[in-house]
C-alpha cells in the first residue's frame, strides 16, 4: 500500500489535469447532471440530428419523425459518452470491464426512454416545447 501512495506522488501533474478534465466533461454530459441538459445535451443532440439529417437529405427526404429520431439518438449518445468519459477518467482505458460499461449504457438507455415516455404521454411534449425543426425537414 505504501508503494502505491509513493507511486501516486510521482505521477505528473498533467496526468491529474487530464483525468480531472475528462471527469468534469463526462459529468456534464452524463445523466447525473440532468439540470444542464437544455444547455449542453440538447444542443449537441440537435447538432447531431441536423448534421446527419442534412447528409441524409442528399439521398432521401427527411420527415419530422426521422429528425426527432435522430435527435433522440444524439441525446442517447451524449449520455453514454458522458458515462464513458467518467469511467475512463477514474479507471483508465486498460481496465475496461464489459459489465460496468453495459450498466452505464443501460442507465443512459433508461434515462432516454424516460424522456421519450414523457413525450409519448404528452407530459413533456417535444413537438410544442422544441419546435425548432429546420426548414428543409418535411413536416
Amino acid at each position: 500500500m505504501k508503494w502505491i501512495l509513493i507511486h501516486l506522488k510521482h505521477l505528473p501533474t498533467f496526468f491529474w489535469i487530464k483525468r480531472g478534465t475528462l471527469a468534469f466533461v463526462g459529468f456534464i454530459l452524463s445523466p447525473l447532471s440532468w439540470w444542464n441538459d437544455i444547455f449542453v445535451n440538447v444542443p449537441l443532440a440537435y447538432a447531431f440530428a441536423w448534421l446527419i439529417g442534412k447528409f441524409l437529405d442528399i439521398f432521401i427526404d427527411i420527415e419530422r419523425w426521422l429528425f426527432v429520431t435522430l435527435f433522440i439518438i444524439g441525446y442517447f449518445i451524449t449520455n453514454v459518452a458522458g458515462f464513458l468519459m467518467m469511467h475512463y477518467s477514474i479507471f483508465g482505458i486498460k481496465k475496461v470491464e464489459k459489465n460496468s460499461i453495459m450498466g452505464q449504457i443501460l442507465v443512459s438507455l433508461f434515462y432516454t426512454l424516460v424522456i421519450v415516455g414523457l413525450s409519448y404521454f404528452d407530459i413533456f411534449d417535444l413537438n410544442i416545447q422544441l419546435d425548432i425543426i429546420p426548414d428543409w425537414v418535411i413536416k
